[in-house]
């Protein structure tokens, strides 16, 4: 059978009758197969991606005979330029090849994209039988945002097929759930293509060996095929924690997988992105076209590239109303909002968001909790011995108040117990001990908190606990129980977060804003020690102010700011209300009431 081939320049051939891989009957392409392909990618001084592959004009048959639908090039495409890579997506490139977890965080419309889509490219190209994941956050976006990450995708494949001249192969692309190349493609089928998350790329080694690149939403549950993985704009990915989560362990089973993450900084410092991919304090940058190289808080390599850096590689920014090109200086003084340029262009980590606990104030509190606080999962009976040795070398003689959150469940994902022991010295607040554990036996919670309570009522100095508060919110019944159990060793008092705040009146803030407010005011005035665990720091941060109260983000492993809520109880232990004030007299024994009281009587003078 004959065929409509294209040689290098564009041109039809014709004539030739080719080999075609597996399941591609009535396809005809534009070179040989049965090559191997080049294992580097190359980019040159003058920045053109030199691609060691060939690919054209592809023609289509129906039903395996000679057909006349053409894969064509979108209209507007036809004579697109080839890519021309900036200085600092050239050095990306080079440090993909060096570092196994790599972050690309630069300045917006830097073309991280399609620096991605030449990285997936080359990743195919380099090993057979490969698959790469391209996640986009894109894809959890607006539609219009959709079609526009689908037109710089399909601008990118097709500029790197323009310059494939060397390698004997073939570039696809699949219907990622027919499995059948799509013919005549246009921009509106890709589009679609994209937006149904179907959109794949093959790239044939020979006639039944390929590798792919499969386009998926960036979800925790879109993101588990094992391979390479490229993360894009991970700074909008409302859930990246839970990503995270789902795909570190797939690159950490294989020395030969590899992790590339690309973001803008995000503009909340509670997003996951945000501790991951934020330089140290105080960290400073010179302009340089290639970007600046650091490693983040995180242990993450990174290459920046912001405005300046960009201006330094001959890349302005425009005016808006002239289109006018503008130096960075210029840029940022006509922006109407200067704290969305620094993080977009500055690439600047912007504190500042939703968070109820600054990142910089929680860092200083568990800065000084080094040595002297922890914060343990409890497992099993080994870790509550190891916890209770903890609190009798480091409890001092102070006032100790206890916080519990109460949960009773063990399922992966949800909530945890937590426990604080704090102690209060003036003005000044130490979260000695904190306890995390998941059980569905309320006996064993019980027996855990008895045992700390018997700790550190035994203390040599500084007397028994003031009080136990319990949040009975979710939880009453158990907590109403527990609360009879132990009342006997520890004043208790149940706290309820929908109802309003002691003394205030009717309109008042319910308990769950009041307590929570108290424990952030006094992490703010610099009075809280805490424990430098990083568990507790994420925990912290998965609580948000919303509308005058809180709420709390859920991680994967059921986290829900229990701690946060264990410190604000147990800061009420300490500081609210009465000393060993109850809500119910319930197993407290009380005195008879007796007729026959004592009055004294009033001293007659002497006349």
């Amino acid at each position: 059978m004959s065929s409509d081939l294209v040689d290098g320049s564009d041109k039809v051939v014709k004539g030739s009758t080719e080999s075609r891989p597996t399941g591609m009957e009535g396809v005809e392409a534009s070179s040989r197969l049965g090559g191997k392909a080049e294992s580097s990618l190359r980019t040159p001084k003058d920045g053109n991606l030199d691609v060691p592959m060939s690919l054209a004009i592809i023609r289509v048959g129906d039903e395996g005979r000679q057909g006349n639908a053409e894969h064509r090039v979108p209209t507007g495409m036809e004579e697109g330029p080839i890519i021309k890579f900036r200085a600092a997506q050239r050095e990306f490139l080079r440090g993909v090849e060096q570092h196994r977890l790599v972050a690309f965080v630069a300045r917006r419309q830097f073309g991280k994209t399609t620096t991605f889509a030449a990285l997936a490219l080359k990743k195919m190209m380099k090993r057979a039988n490969h698959t790469v994941v391209f996640g986009s956050a894109k894809l959890n976006l607006a539609r219009e945002i959709v079609r526009k990450e689908a037109e710089v995708i399909q601008r990118a494949i097709h500029a790197l097929a323009k310059q494939a001249e060397k390698a004997e192969g073939l570039l696809q692309v699949v219907d990622g759930k027919t499995g059948r190349m799509v013919s005549g493609v246009t921009a509106d089928d890709f589009a679609s293509l994209y937006e149904a998350q179907r959109l794949e790329f093959r790239f044939y080694h020979s006639k039944t060996i390929y590798s792919r690149t499969k386009v998926v939403a960036l979800r925790a549950d879109t993101v588990g095929e094992t391979g390479d993985l490229m993360c894009d704009e991970i700074g909008r990915v409302k859930n990246w924690r839970e990503v995270w989560e789902a795909v570190e362990p797939i690159v950490s089973s294989n020395p030969m997988f590899r992790l590339t993450l690309a973001t803008t900084p995000p503009p909340d410092d509670s997003h996951y992105s945000f501790e991951m991919l934020s330089p140290k304090s105080g960290t400073e940058f010179e302009p340089s076209a290639t970007g600046n190289w650091y490693r983040s808080e995180a242990g993450v390599m990174v290459l920046r590239v912001d405005a300046q850096d960009a201006w330094a590689d001959g890349v302005p920014v425009y005016d808006l109303e002239r289109g006018e090109p503008l130096s960075p200086e210029e840029h940022r003084a006509r922006a109407l909002d200067k704290d969305a340029w620094d993080r977009n262009y500055a690439v600047k980590f912007v504190f500042g968001g939703t968070a109820a606990c600054g990142l910089l104030q929680l860092e200083s509190a568990q800065a000084r909790g080094i040595g002297s606080c922890a914060c343990i999962v409890i497992e099993d009976e080994a870790d509550m011995t190891i916890a209770m040795a903890f609190l009798r070398d480091h409890l001092t003689n102070n006032p100790v108040g206890i916080g519990l959150d109460l949960a009773t469940t063990e399922k992966e994902s949800s909530n945890p117990t937590a426990l604080t022991v704090m102690e209060a010295s003036g003005v000044e607040l130490t979260g000695r001990l904190t306890l995390v554990w998941k059980t569905r036996d309320p006996a064993v919670s019980k027996e855990r908190v008895r045992r700390l309570v018997k700790t550190i009522n035994e203390r040599s100095r500084g007397g028994p606990v003031r009080r136990l508060c319990i949040d009975a919110t979710n939880e009453r019944y158990f907590a109403i129980e527990l609360s009879r159990d132990i009342a006997s060793e520890v004043p208790v008092e149940l706290i309820i977060g929908s109802e309003s705040a002691p003394g205030i009146n009717e309109d008042a803030m319910v308990m769950k804003a009041y307590l929570g407010n108290l424990l952030i005011g006094e992490l703010e005035d610099n009075h809280l020690t805490l424990a430098p665990e990083r568990y507790l720091k994420e925990d912290f941060r998965l609580v948000k102010r919303d509308r005058g109260s809180f709420s709390t983000d859920t991680a994967a492993d059921g986290r829900h700011g229990d701690t946060f809520d264990a410190h604000k109880l147990a800061l009420w232990a300490l500081r609210g209300g009465a000393a060993g004030a109850v809500m119910s007299v319930e197993g407290v024994r009380l005195s008879a009431e007796r007729e026959n009281i004592f009055r004294p009587r009033r001293l007659r003078m002497a006349a």
